[in-house]
């Protein structure tokens, strides 16, 4: 399943109050995924509800129920658990003061065994030790492979017979959604588009080292546009180039900085701006798939116009691939005359993308 369905889905799965797992190979961006979906399910279900995000691998037996302390009960000392640190939600509230909720259990699967066996029960039935998750509330879950090389522990049957386990499946058209909502670097939606066998991995490579993978990506945009002072054009000298590598690897830094350099084939903005049926049209596939998403993440009321009109000029696909960034970035475009003008003109070309669903 891949994560654009999983995040539709959700509202409906967690009032069935059943435990998910999800599984994939590293930075496929399950965790994101399930923190982003929480605003939406509470919406469709009309709940106050919250999130509870643990660290598998941190957790220790005594962590996930609650320590026992010796406590005076009357003319005796008696022994009680103390209610465990994740039942306060990083808001301060403790999980009474919602409707329901989450538990998230990130990287479980480098849980130790014996903390896995609480947690089992935990998802199952809502107890944990001597406590009982407050009505509403349910436990999912995130893991990698045991193939990829992640520090997967060993997985007991009776636990997986117990929850309702995903395998997430690369999906390109997700990635590339979630990067335009997030207002990553167009160049870096661009490289990933163009290139989905190095930002999807079969797995970790041969020989250790830093490897791409969709949040590696991210990632490594994020740092570039910093290395850059925040500017349009990312910077490609030497040390741009070492600090990509050190989180992509050498390959996949050297072939993202040849779609960087694309960027001085593609017109400025401030020419297309001033002159859109004459400034320069790339000739390359590449180029012109980077300017559709140079000019996506760029317009503005005041130079939506123009840059509609440059864009007439390109292929019909790339100006759809355009068209579909704008109106994900900000929805309201899509309302624009300029848009609604180019919607009219290519009515052929929306029924056959779906472009308003």
């Amino acid at each position: 399943m891949n994560l654009t369905t999983l995040a539709r889905e959700l509202p409906a799965f967690y009032q069935s109050g059943k435990c998910l797992y999800l599984r994939s190979g590293p930075g496929r961006g399950k965790t994101t995924t399930i923190i982003d979906s929480i605003p939406n399910i509470a919406a469709t279900v009309g709940k106050n509800l919250g999130i509870s995000i643990i660290s598998g691998p941190l957790l220790t037996p005594s962590d996930a129920v609650g320590y026992l302390v010796p406590t005076k009960v009357e003319d005796r000392i008696e022994s009680k658990y103390t209610q465990p640190f994740w039942w306060v939600t990083s808001e301060g509230k403790r999980l009474e003061e919602y409707d329901g909720g989450v538990i998230f259990i990130d990287e479980a699967d480098k849980m130790d065994i014996d903390v896995k066996k609480v947690v089992g029960e935990m998802a199952l039935s809502g107890r944990c030790g001597p406590h009982k998750l407050p009505k509403g509330w349910v436990v999912w879950m995130a893991g990698n492979r045991a193939g990829d090389r992640s520090g997967s522990t060993k997985e007991l049957d009776h636990l997986i017979n117990r929850r309702d386990e995903i395998d997430i499946t690369d999906d390109l058209a997700s990635w590339e959604m979630w990067c335009i909502k997030r207002g990553v670097h167009h160049t870096i939606i661009a490289f990933g588009v163009g290139n989905p066998h190095i930002v999807f991995p079969d797995g970790p490579p041969e020989k250790q080292g830093p490897f791409c993978t969709p949040r590696s990506l991210v990632e490594a945009g994020d740092l570039l546009v910093t290395l850059s002072g925040n500017a349009t054009e990312l910077r490609t000298d030497d040390t741009a180039v070492e600090f990509t590598a050190g989180m992509v690897g050498n390959a996949a830094a050297a072939q993202l900085f040849a779609t960087i350099r694309l960027e001085s084939e593609t017109p400025k903005l401030e020419t297309i701006i001033a002159n859109p049926t004459g400034a320069k049209i790339p000739g390359a596939p590449d180029a012109q798939m980077l300017t559709c998403y140079k000019l996506a993440s760029l317009a503005t009321d005041a130079t939506l116009a123009p840059i509609v009109t440059y864009m007439q000029r390109l292929p019909a696909d790339f100006a759809v691939t355009f068209a579909k960034s704008l109106v994900t970035r900000i929805p309201a475009f899509g309302a624009k005359p300029p848009m609604i003008d180019w919607c009219i003109k290519n009515a052929s070309l929306m029924a056959m993308m779906n472009l308003l669903k």
